[in-house]
């Protein structure tokens, strides 16, 4: 295949430079390009398909500055809208172009996050604060450390590692879903469910060997029920309790380690020790439950807490894909004209539900992406993409890269390139790029730190609001304004008001002098002003 034009040109350029073609009319001529193309890419004229298009309204380093301020933004997991991105933008360019009616299209957002190769957009998901804050590589770390020494220490095999938890199934409810529907239809498609929201819980547990042992099925109620038992397509060596909310109990913890793990896993083991993997609820943590399995050789690790996304088998390659299963067969009954879902359905519908999403496979990958077979802790830290605190910068190796080829990104290097180039244009000599280079570098820095102080200003006046926001919230009257049913808020700001003038009228009362000791009597002489102690007629 024939090298293109601007491979052509480019070859060109190499040769008239090195001296080898000493015309730039034969350098043309040889390569076969046109002349006025060859001098343009001489004098820096980009081609069309790598020049910057003349319809932007931000500059380049405005818009570096935007990126980088999002690609910040999302390290600390505090990832932009795209509709805050367009007001952010907004701000630099009014504050360059000096106009404060300047604005962007409805559209800018998405089409700069199209044309920039390190952006996207995606659907984000909630995290609880106190799961962000574990995301730290030092806990995650630590963990790990424990497992290694764990396994080394009670020679544990690979095959010998265990998983068990407990997740929740609010009966009547289903997740939502792609459908198809009609083309006229503007709002989105909606799908009618039971709505039981009665808790059942399940004890699951599974080995790095591909094997789930037969779960425990906590209903709500006081006692076992007949029906319960009937369904036909319930497994015969599946175990069912009951509590008084659907919830796990310390006896229904203990049970399960006695009566579930401990026999139907054994069979299973390589080793002569078993390592099991849980999280801190406290029907794991009973004296009893420690004391048996010190008993029967059953290594028990918990991790640390609100990790269980990261470092669970069950969460991640099992719970999810379950619940997504059990709320598709809940649609399916649905349609099919059942409008209640009580107790015996769920038991009819979680174990084909559970049948397709307990393979080996599944059970595998969990155990992989939770760092445990393989004993990998990369996998977990490579799911950590942000922090809550400000990131610190990364270091940069002096000398790794020329000065003449690099922006200053903070005072030092911006100090040292000034001195460069001061040392140069007083001697008068020789720099390793222009003068015009040089003096570029240290422009694109102060644009790019003053865009970067525009973006500050406009995030510390939002902090400052909230800030000021919270004292007024914490300034307010804590008192009790009654038990009436109702009160309007007219009436509950006169109550607020008679309190303040209570309260004033107590504080301009005068302050009571306090109380003065009697003098003392003698108890001899019964004269005032002495004690029997020193009583004179004694």
């Amino acid at each position: 295949m024939p090298p293109s034009q601007e491979n052509r040109i480019q070859m060109a350029i190499s040769a008239y430079k090195s001296k080898k073609v000493k015309s730039k009319s034969r350098a043309a001529a040889i390569f076969g390009v046109p002349k006025s193309t060859f001098i343009d890419r001489l004098n820096g004229i980009q081609p069309r398909s790598e020049a910057r298009a003349s319809g932007h309204k931000l500059t380049t380093i405005e818009e570096e500055s935007l990126v980088k301020r999002l690609l910040d933004a999302d390290k600390r997991g505090f990832s932009i809208r795209p509709e805050y991105l367009r007001g952010m933008a907004q701000i630099l360019l009014r504050e360059r172009s000096q106009d404060p009616t300047a604005v962007l299209g409805v559209n800018w957002a998405s089409s700069f996050i199209k044309r920039r190769p390190e952006l996207r957009t995606r659907y984000n998901r909630r995290i609880t604060y106190q799961r962000a804050k574990q995301e730290d590589p030092k806990v995650l770390k630590q963990w790990f450390e424990t497992v290694r020494e764990a396994i080394k220490e009670h020679g544990i095999y690979e095959d010998d590692i265990w998983n068990f938890d407990e997740t929740g199934f609010a009966m009547g409810l289903c997740t939502t879903s792609k459908v198809i529907t009609a083309v006229e239809r503007s709002e989105r498609p909606r799908t009618v469910i039971q709505g039981n929201r009665e808790w059942v819980t399940i004890i699951e547990c599974i080995s790095s060997k591909g094997i789930a042992i037969p779960p425990v099925v906590i209903l709500k109620g006081k006692e076992h029920q007949a029906p319960w038992y009937q369904e036909s397509n319930l497994p015969q060596d599946w175990r069912l309790t009951s509590s008084a909310n659907g919830w796990t109990t310390d006896e229904i913890g203990l049970k399960w380690l006695k009566q579930v793990f401990n026999p139907l896993s054994k069979p299973y083991s390589t080793g002569a020790k078993r390592l099991l993997i849980l999280d801190g609820h406290s029907s794991h943590q009973t004296a009893e439950f420690d004391d048996f399995c010190k008993e029967n050789a059953i290594i028990c690790l918990c991790m640390p807490p609100h990790t269980s996304h990261l470092l669970q088998p069950l969460d991640i390659g099992v719970f999810g894909p379950l619940k997504r299963a059990y709320g598709k067969l809940v649609e399916r009954m649905m349609v099919a004209g059942n409008n209640h879902i009580d107790k015996e359905d769920f038991l009819y519908l979680y174990p084909p539900a559970r049948e397709a999403v307990f393979l080996p496979r599944n059970i595998f990958n969990g155990f992989a992406g939770a760092g445990l077979k393989p004993l990998n802790q990369d996998r977990v830290l490579e799911k950590v993409t942000f922090q809550l605190r400000t990131p610190t910068p990364p270091l940069l190796v002096e000398g790794s890269i020329s000065s003449a080829f690099q922006t200053p990104q903070n005072p030092r290097q911006i100090d040292r390139k000034v001195q460069s180039l001061q040392r140069s244009l007083q001697k008068k000599r020789t720099l390793s790029s222009s003068p015009v280079s040089h003096i570029q570098h240290l422009e694109k820095a102060a644009q790019m730190a003053m865009n970067t102080n525009l973006l500050l200003q406009q995030e510390i006046k939002v902090l400052r609001a909230e800030n000021k926001r919270k004292l007024k919230k914490k300034a307010r009257k804590r008192a009790s304004l009654g038990n009436d049913l109702f009160i309007s808020v007219h009436e509950g700001c006169k109550r607020i008001q008679q309190l303040d003038t209570q309260l004033n009228e107590q504080i301009d009362e005068p302050t009571p002098m306090p109380r003065k000791r009697a003098p003392p009597r003698c108890s001899g002489c019964n004269t005032i002003g002495h004690t029997i102690r020193n009583c004179p007629s004694k």
